[in-house]
């Protein structure tokens, strides 16, 4: 990305939340709902299979009842991790699924060079270690494997950390940006503005392979 902030101070105040609870107990019920419009789920589908070789393993980062993944897209196995066993068991692109908190416990319980990438799908703007779970997410995928970042505008505000918020698209990119520079083991962050040609919600991916 060009024009990137070399550096950036990260500091605790900027990952506080308006409800800073225990999550389970926020996402305790199914939420069965998207929260995306549907040009902008087309448009997720399209980013995933220009990002993700067929065949491969993938993991569905912070997942819920729906993947997004588009019609025919061939995979040997997605697993899903999120915090609702009952939407991930009604996602039907995952074929396997685990319950945790990242905020909670970054640490993933996953295999190291596991995965031949990982997605995570407006849900960004939840995290509250996301250097830690960038490099763990490093540490999951093959080497030379993406790690794919979809985020858009839409989000439950008292949920989103305090420096998302405070920012716009183009800004919250290079934050994203930063996280992985941060976290490092990444070669070049690429940006796209995958959004709609229509009066539709955003998209934007952020991408970066395992160095």
């Amino acid at each position: 990305m060009a024009d990137a902030p070399r550096t950036i101070t990260f500091v605790p105040e900027m990952f506080e939340r308006m409800d800073d609870s225990d999550d389970t107990r926020f996402y305790a019920a199914p939420r069965k709902v998207v929260h995306i419009d549907e040009p902008a789920i087309r448009a997720a589908g399209q980013m995933i299979a220009a990002t993700f070789a067929p065949n491969g393993v993938l993991l569905d980062l912070m997942s819920s009842w729906r993947s997004h993944l588009p019609k025919g897209f061939v995979k040997q196995k997605l697993v899903g991790l999120g915090l609702n066993a009952e939407e991930m068991a009604d996602n039907p692109d995952l074929d396997e699924y685990v319950v945790h908190n990242v905020n909670a416990d970054p640490r993933l319980p996953l295999a190291d060079a596991s995965f031949d990438g990982v997605v995570m799908t407006v849900s960004i703007q939840y995290l509250t270690h996301p250097i830690e779970i960038f490099t763990e997410v490093r540490r999951v995928l093959k080497v030379g494997a993406p790690f794919l970042v979809l985020f858009s505008n839409r989000m439950f505000p008292t949920k989103a950390v305090r420096v998302w918020q405070s920012l716009h698209d183009g800004q919250r990119a290079r934050l994203i940006e930063a996280y992985f520079q941060e976290a490092g083991g990444y070669d070049e962050v690429v940006f796209t503005d995958a959004s709609p040609q229509s009066i539709t919600d955003p998209l934007y991916a952020v991408c970066a392979r395992k160095r």
